[in-house]
Parts: C-alpha cells; sequence; structure tokens
C-alpha cells in the first residue's frame, strides 16, 4: 500500500497484536481488535499503528521466529467471525477465554492449541463446502507460497511439531489437512484486510515488521535450501549489553544464490506484506551491510565474523614475520603443565587426560583434542560448571578465528585483550597489531556496496515507507545509504549518545536525522517507566544534560513527568514518533504498574513466559472510554503535528 505524503510531523503507537485485548477475542490479541484500537488511535490524533510481526510461528512464542516468511499466524483468526462458526462451537470460544483472561501473562501456547483445534472442528465440518468455495481456490491460485507452506505444515502435525530435519515419517499427506493449512492462511487474511480497509476509512496507517532472519524450522528453509546456509547462524558480536555477543540461531542467507534469481524470494516476501501495510520495519538492517555469522558448532556469539568482510590472508602474516606456527598457536592456544595446572588444580591431570593431547612435536605443550573444540562440545560436558569455564576460556584465548581454508583468517573480537597474544615478542605484537588495524579499514566500502545493493531491492520494489532498525555498532556507511534511499533511521532515546565523547553526551533532538522514527523504548528495552528503575541509568545525568532540568531527578516517574518527557521528545528532528502503547499509557496514573517490568515485552538472552506474553491493562473498550488519557495523547500529538515541517 502507499504510505502518501509526509505534510507534517507525524505520531504513532507500537503495540504486539497478542497484547490487545477485547470482549470478543480469545485468549490473545486478534486481526479485528485492531478495528476498536485504530479508532482509540484515531481519538488520540495518531498517525499510525505499528505492530511486531505476525507471522505463523506455530507454538513459538517469539514473533521473530516464524515458521514462514509469508503466512499469517492463525492465533490472530476471531473464531467467531467465521461463517457458521458461532453454531458449531458454541459458547466454547467464551469459555476457554475465561480461564486464558483469569492469567496475568498470555499463556500462548495453550492459546495456540485450542484456536487450533477449534479451526480443525470448524473446518471438519464445512470442508466440502470449503473445498468448493470458487473465492478461496482462486485465492490459493494467486498465492503460490501457500501450496510449499500447507504441506510444511501437514508434514509437521504428521511429526509431532518436530522439526523438519527430524521426521521420521515419509508418509503420503491426507488432501485434508494440506486444505486445512490453505484454508486458515485464506482465513486468517480475509480478517486481516478486513481490519485493514477499516484502517483506511479511519485515516490511520499500519506499518508492518519484517525480520531479515526466518526460523531454521521452516517452510522457506525447507522448500528453498538453496537460499539458506545452515553451516553457521547468524547472530551479534560482543557489545556492551553482552560480553560474549549473541547467536540468534537462524541460518543465514547464501546472497548469490538470491541474486542469481534476481532476489525473486525477497521480492515476493516485500509484496505481500504490501497487502496490508503503509509502510514497514526492517528489522537489523546492519544485517544488509554485514552479518555476525557464527559457526554452527558453536554456542555464544564470540567467535563470529563479517559476512561480507575481507579476510587477513595468511600470505600477509608470514610477510610481516611470524612463523606459519605462531599463527596456528594464536588461532588454538597451547599450554604447558604449569599452566593446565593453575587452570585446573588438583584435576589438572585428570582433564589433561581426557581433553588435551600434545602438540605435535612438542610433547610438553598440550592442544583440546579436537573432538572438543567447540563451545558446543565444551558446553555439553558433564563437568562442574567451572571446569566448562576454564575450557571455554582457554577455547576463547585467541587472536584469530579459522575459517574454511587456511590461507585467510579473521579477528576474534577480543584479540587486543588475548592473553597468548602477550606472550609474543613485542616485534611480533606490533606487527599483528598493525595487520589487524589494516584490515578494519577495508571493510567500510564493501559493507556500504553490499547494503546499497540489497536494500535497493527491498526499498524500490513496493510503494510502501521503509523504515530502518539500525541498532548497535552502525558503520559510518550506513547513515549516508539510508538517507539516500529514502529509508527512515531509528532513534531510541536512551541510546542515542555520541559513545565516542566523554561522559557520552545524549544528542541533542534537533540533531536527530529528518529521515528517521524516534522513541521511548522498544519491545526489547525495558519501558520508560521501567528504565527509571534500572541501576545503571544516571536519571540525573538524563534530566540536567538531555531534558535540560535543574537539580536532581524525581525518584519515580509520576503521569506528569511522563508527560514532560514525552512532550520534549516530540520536538525531535524525526519525521516519525513512534512509542509503545505502555508509555502512552503511563500518561494515566490509572496504568502506572507498581511494578513496571510487567510490562516489559522481552528481555533478550533470557528465556521463559515472561517473555512475548505481555498484555494490555484493559479491554479495548475501556480504552476507548478513557477520554482523559485521549485527551492527553491528542493534545501532544496536536503539538508536534502543528510543528513547521520545513
Amino acid at each position: 500500500m502507499h504510505y502518501g505524503n509526509i505534510s507534517s510531523y507525524q505520531t504513532g503507537v507500537l503495540v504486539p497484536l497478542f497484547s490487545l485485548r477485547s470482549k470478543e477475542s480469545v485468549g490473545v490479541g486478534e486481526f479485528l481488535d485492531l478495528i476498536p484500537f485504530g479508532e482509540w488511535a484515531k481519538k488520540c490524533g495518531l498517525d499510525l499503528i505499528q505492530l511486531l510481526p505476525v507471522n505463523d510461528t506455530g507454538e513459538e512464542s517469539s514473533p521473530y521466529s516464524a515458521r514462514s516468511a509469508f503466512a499469517l499466524n492463525p492465533v490472530y483468526i476471531r473464531l467467531q467471525e467465521i461463517d457458521g462458526a458461532k453454531e458449531i462451537l458454541g459458547d466454547k470460544p467464551a469459555k476457554e477465554n475465561k480461564k486464558f483472561a483469569k492469567q496475568p501473562r498470555i499463556p500462548y501456547i495453550d492459546v495456540v492449541r485450542y484456536k487450533r483445534h477449534a479451526l480443525r472442528v470448524v473446518f471438519n465440518a464445512k470442508k466440502d463446502e470449503i473445498a468448493a468455495n470458487e473465492n478461496f481456490k482462486k485465492w490459493v491460485e494467486q498465492n503460490e507460497w501457500v501450496n510449499s507452506y500447507s504441506e510444511f505444515c501437514a508434514h509437521k502435525a504428521e511429526n509431532h511439531e518436530a522439526s523438519w530435519k527430524d521426521w521420521q515419517k515419509k508418509v503420503k499427506l491426507k488432501e485434508d489437512d494440506v486444505l486445512f493449512q490453505k484454508w486458515m492462511q485464506w482465513v486468517a487474511e480475509e480478517q486481516f484486510l478486513k481490519a485493514v480497509g477499516e484502517l483506511n476509512r479511519l485515516g490511520v496507517r499500519l506499518k508492518g515488521d519484517i525480520p531479515i532472519l526466518i526460523n531454521e524450522d521452516s517452510a522457506d528453509v525447507w522448500h528453498y535450501p538453496q537460499f539458506f546456509s545452515l553451516d553457521n547462524r547468524a547472530g551479534a558480536p560482543p557489545d556492551m549489553f553482552c560480553y560474549s555477543g549473541q547467536n540468534w540461531g537462524f541460518p543465514t542467507y547464501k546472497w548469490d544464490n538470491l541474486e542469481k534469481e534476481n532476489f525473486s524470494w525477497w521480492k515476493a516476501r516485500i509484496r505481500q506484506a504490501a497487502k496490508f501495510y503503509h509502510a514497514y520495519r526492517i528489522d537489523h538492517v546492519l544485517g544488509f551491510f554485514r552479518i555476525w555469522v557464527v559457526p554452527e558448532t558453536e554456542v555464544t556469539g564470540i567467535l563470529g565474523h563479517f559476512v561480507p568482510s575481507v579476510p587477513i590472508y595468511m600470505d600477509e602474516i608470514l610477510q610481516a614475520g611470524i612463523p606459519r606456527e605462531t599463527v596456528h598457536y594464536l588461532n588454538l592456544t597451547n599450554y604447558g603443565e604449569e599452566q593446565l595446572k593453575n587452570g585446573f588444580g588438583s584435576v589438572a591431570d585428570n582433564i589433561k587426560q581426557k581433553y588435551f593431547e600434545p602438540l605435535p612435536n612438542e610433547n610438553s605443550r598440550y592442544v583440546l583434542r579436537s573432538e572438543y573444540r567447540s563451545e558446543r562440545a565444551i558446553v555439553s560436558l558433564e563437568e562442574e560448571q567451572s571446569i566448562k569455564d576454564t575450557l571455554l576460556n582457554g577455547y576463547w584465548n585467541r587472536v584469530f578465528v579459522p575459517s574454511s581454508t587456511e590461507e585467510h583468517l579473521w579477528p576474534y573480537w577480543y584479540w587486543y585483550n588475548a592473553p597468548v597474544l602477550l606472550t609474543l615478542p613485542e616485534h611480533e605484537i606490533n606487527a599483528i597489531k598493525n595487520i589487524i588495524k589494516n584490515n578494519e579499514t577495508k571493510q567500510e566500502d564493501l559493507w556500504g556496496e553490499n547494503g546499497r545493493k540489497l536494500l535497493s531491492v527491498l526499498s524500490k520494489e513496493v510503494d510502501m515507507l521503509v523504515c530502518a532498525e539500525d541498532l548497535g555498532a552502525v558503520p559510518n556507511c550506513v547513515p549516508g545509504i539510508l538517507q539516500d534511499l529514502g529509508i527512515l533511521a531509528l532513534r531510541v532515546e536512551r541510546w542515542t549518545r555520541d559513545w565516542k565523547e566523554e561522559g557520552s553526551p545524549y544528542i541533542p533532538l534537533s540533531q536527530y536525522p529528518r529521515l528517521s522514527v524516534c522513541t521511548t523504548s522498544n519491545h526489547d528495552s525495558s519501558t520508560l517507566l521501567g528504565l527509571w528503575n534500572e541501576h545503571d541509568f544516571d536519571r540525573d545525568f538524563y534530566w540536567q544534560q538531555h531534558f535540560g532540568q535543574s537539580g536532581k531527578a524525581p525518584a519515580v516517574l509520576d503521569a506528569e513527568c511522563v508527560k514532560q518527557i514525552i512532550k520534549n521528545l516530540f520536538f525531535s528532528n524525526s519525521l516519525l514518533a513512534i512509542l509503545p502503547l505502555q508509555d502512552f499509557m503511563a500518561l494515566s496514573p490509572k496504568f502506572i504498574p507498581q511494578d513496571p517490568e510487567i510490562d516489559r515485552v522481552n528481555t533478550p538472552g533470557t528465556i521463559g513466559s515472561q517473555n512475548w506474553s505481555w498484555k494490555m491493562p484493559c479491554l479495548l473498550e475501556e480504552l476507548l472510554s478513557e477520554t482523559e488519557l485521549s485527551e492527553c495523547i491528542g493534545e501532544l500529538s496536536r503539538i508536534r503535528r502543528e510543528r513547521n515541517l520545513e
């Protein structure tokens, strides 16, 4: 869909679809809940609603772990809206919802299982009618992706939802099982488009979210293996929040194969999104410039490297006077008897016998045996955690990360702090430093060329407004290329700081790029209220240096303080300001929770039912009657809209 011209500063609200609640929804927010939510957004003077991804994720609650790049999540279907379903299901949906509603967070797996069961009951009662429906048959013909997706889902059901790599049964699929999967997608799309039509009528735009990556256990990886690499996993390098980096567990792309087919898979994915959205967010846009790739054998992200990137060639190291044996030593550290004893104490001899072998031609020095040269192997050992930690630290004690060939290497992220580096003669240390520093300067042009090529494909395929999530260690080439392509950047206020300057001062709101989206928080961070309680957040520095107030910051944010902070942010230079629903609701004392952590959507690096299960604190029908809150938001959005857009 076309976003349209932007003639004023615009304001929006971010909400996970699953978090919405209405009298009609069962256990989780539904596509049709977007209609009353759009009415509320209209009352508040908001221009757009932003969603997290709504792709099918099976029983996985994270919306970023999709089993299809195209299919919608059937859990968002409104059962009662299906023709004939009320008579078939009776009052069972309402009874189930009473059980779900009693829980403080969304019991996602229980909701998914119930709704898919109920959908199958409806399908079984109507399957002859469904199979003969000309509109349904025409839709299937127009959506080629649904065939492989439906076969994939039917196979998974036959194999008790196991990963396709572990499927045991190779049976002929029942036609009804495949048809059921297609029918759910047809119903989901009909209901989503109905909601989108109402939003259009209201003049409220919809912004979607397209994750860069796709689950390994997905219809796309299963059906298009030529486009994905299963030898490695995507992630993020170490940063101030995570010492060992991140391993997301998702396969990376074989971009050369995608390019050979003119990026048809990606283009089709963007066109599918354009059915529903006026704008979309590109998740982890930095991955289109260069993505952090981790070998499949590793658990953390610490031993990854960027792809694409210019490697360090062995010849370059040898020409600098570093012997090949030293390079191997910097790639996999070897240890003497004394070092092993210092590391493992009284059990050193036992550990050496079990996990180490003599270095060739050096019987007094030892290296890890080949079968233990991976994080996965080490963390799987039946040893005390202290032993595994020592083995891991030894495995990480390196300057280089090996590649598929001995002729080139990648720098280890913490190469400059590696103890093994300090064991070299000073002239060799300096030579290594110069080689790695020179290598760093060779990357920007390659990354810029790669990012421009790939993002041009995405941004020019359809007429949606394109926004980017450009958080993290941003290469220097990124801002200019986003600007050239008309892609909006992202500015999360708490992280928009000059990290290279002493004290890391906040960047003034007036210096935010015009082509950007600004916000108070996002789904992976604490809310504004939660930020205020974080032990490492310097409230006074924010209050004085960024917010421009005198004296100490208040110990607790009340609704009036929240209003002033949002109002201040709304004077940024960003074209769009899109705030999470939780931060807007904090403008009312009624919705300020005793513990702000309950309003958090996700905590990266953690697993548990607390993630991806947040419910809005009231029904949508009740939210629509909160006149004071909607008037407060309306005042803020009006002030922003009426600012002069030069």
